[in-house]
């Protein structure tokens, strides 16, 4: 017949169980022991909860069967509640060991925390729930980017759970309320003027964890990307697109770089398609009015190279701009490939740039009145790789061209003329336009890395929270790649391979860390963070949140 026994049964002066345990035990025959029986251990009952004056029952918190209640008479166990009248209202029910991916959200908040932007978050965003939601969101947005996974899922198997444990989860499902909290133009403000400063002071440390920087903000240079969501959604088109897919006009998002850093000091956004000298002047007001940062170089397409524009930006003007020439009247393109065409073949005009041969000519201009530089090039390779191609294809047709439209099918899609009132060589020229590529690979990341797009949000206020979100995350992707891609490492791996690293929380609020592989540590070193054994969670709590949240 089964009993119980109890072990270090220990109850206070209320006669209430403070600790001890208890196991399932049954008599065995044995003829050859003492009194011919000895006793055997059926089952571990675990802490004792509760125990009947006979102790022939009892509630104990069993390792196997969670809670339970077991009656040795009828050797029966049954479920009980925690609101059970039989326990005590002091009865300890310890949180269990939780087994959790530790190593990438620790990673990112600690590489956060080192370039500064933490603080400037904790400033930015007074409101506590608000701070917690951004750095949730971000890292989110960040490192489960490509995934299907839902911020609250995100939260729930990270090592961030124990950090941020007072954000309801439901509230992280829907993403609506925070980006109308992020919509809020004086935020947006607040912390590009405070990223702006903070940036300032680090371009004269010579320690600073960034590094590299000499006169942030000092010159600084712009350029758009349409937003082509499905934009009868955004309120500033939804006049113009009459239910449909398409629409007449198309809202655009404008970025202004700093020039050494290729980090961002200001984006806005303009309600139409419209590239032209208006809409240059409104992004350089509204940069300085917002920032205090003054736009002194444009890098521009040739949608915004217009007669007004080349008006004002002349030979003399402050401020400086190179813009591809569109092939429209009034721009002699295809005059000035007459004027060159017989220098083509010269390897004296002949330049090279990345393992690539350019034609390149400078010329001094006028256009509509005024003076400016036009410098002439023909991406040779582009231009023959073209040119091959299409008479392979349509060899009939090549043959009955002129001989004048031969040689101009031969180079013209690799011709191509800059206009700037800059006056520098040809290479320097084409260095600087090219890169302008710079400003299309943080537009790239905004997309790729920081879900700038779909931008499925009617509510105008919600757009421009959810634009915001994604800056943010631009941001942090912009500072990592300058850490990772030096030293050999991807954003994918940045993401992908901490998640190998776990960490356990037991019940006295520390967090134990698993001994990471050597890739993990590698990453570790490249970001100058050390890889800890263990954390006191409150005492890193605090870190996260800092005085402010105290």
């Amino acid at each position: 017949m089964a009993y119980i026994k109890t072990q270090k049964l220990v109850r206070d002066s209320s006669g209430h169980i403070v600790s001890g345990s208890a196991a399932i035990v049954f008599t065995i025959y044995d003829p050859k022991a003492n009194h011919h029986s000895r006793k055997s251990v059926r089952e571990r009952l675990g802490k004792v909860l509760f125990l009947s004056e006979d102790k022939k029952s009892g509630i104990f918190l069993s390792p196997t069967r969670g809670m339970i209640e077991y009656n040795s008479l009828s050797d029966e166990f049954q479920e009980v509640t925690r609101d059970d009248p039989r326990l005590d209202e002091s009865a300890q029910f310890p949180k269990p060991e939780i087994y959790t991916v530790f190593g990438d959200a620790y990673l990112l908040l600690e590489f956060m925390k080192k370039t500064g932007l933490l603080e400037i978050f904790r400033s930015v965003f007074t409101k506590k729930g608000l701070y917690e939601r951004v750095v949730v969101h971000l890292l989110h947005d960040i490192l489960a980017v490509g995934s299907r996974i839902s911020c609250d899922d995100f939260l729930n198997c990270s090592f961030a759970s124990y950090i941020f444990e007072d954000i309801p989860l439901a509230a992280l499902h829907s993403d609506c309320s925070y980006y109308t909290m992020m919509g809020k133009d004086s935020l947006r403000v607040d912390f590009f003027r405070k990223f702006a400063d903070m940036m300032k002071s680090k371009s004269t440390d010579s320690k600073s964890y960034i590094g590299g920087l000499e006169s942030f903000g000092k010159g600084c240079y712009v350029d758009s990307t349409p937003l082509p969501n499905e934009i009868r959604r955004l309120m500033s088109n939804a006049y113009c697109s009459h239910g449909t897919e398409g629409s007449c006009s198309q809202t655009r998002m404008f970025l202004v770089l700093d020039d050494q850093t290729d980090l961002p000091v200001w984006y806005g956004l303009t309600p139409e398609n419209v590239l032209d000298l208006s809409t240059i002047n409104d992004i350089a007001s509204d940069t300085f009015i917002s920032v205090g940062i003054e736009i002194d170089s444009m890098v521009l397409d040739a949608g915004y190279i217009t007669k007004e524009f080349l008006s004002h930006y002349t030979v003399n003007s402050e401020k400086t701009f190179i813009g591809k020439s569109p092939a429209k009247r009034g721009f002699q393109f295809k005059t000035r490939y007459h004027e060159v065409k017989n220098l083509i073949p010269n390897a004296k005009y002949e330049i090279f740039r990345n393992g690539k041969a350019y034609f390149a000519y400078k010329k001094q201009d006028e256009l509509f009145g005024k003076k400016i530089f036009s410098y002439i090039f023909v991406d040779q390779m582009n231009a023959l790789s073209w040119h091959t191609e299409y008479v392979e294809k349509h060899r009939e047709e090549f043959e009955q061209m002129s001989d004048k439209d031969k040689n101009w099918n031969r180079v013209k899609n690799g011709f191509f003329i800059l206009l700037s009132n800059i006056d520098t060589s040809c290479e320097e020229i084409l260095n600087r336009y090219i890169e302008r590529v710079d400003i299309e690979s943080v537009f790239k990341d905004a997309k790729d890395y920081g879900n700038l797009l779909p931008l499925s949000k009617w509510d105008r206020t919600r757009v421009n929270g959810k634009i915001f979100s994604d800056m943010l995350a631009t941001i942090v992707i912009l500072l990592l790649k300058k850490k990772l891609i030096p030293n050999g490492f991807s954003l994918p791996d940045f993401a992908g391979k901490p998640i190998s690293l776990m960490c356990c929380r037991n019940r006295e609020g520390i967090v134990n860390i698993e001994t990471p592989n050597k890739q993990v540590k590698e990453l570790f070193r490249v970001l100058e963070i050390p890889v800890p054994g263990s954390l006191n969670l409150k005492e890193y709590s605090r870190r996260i949140y800092g005085p402010t949240f105290e």
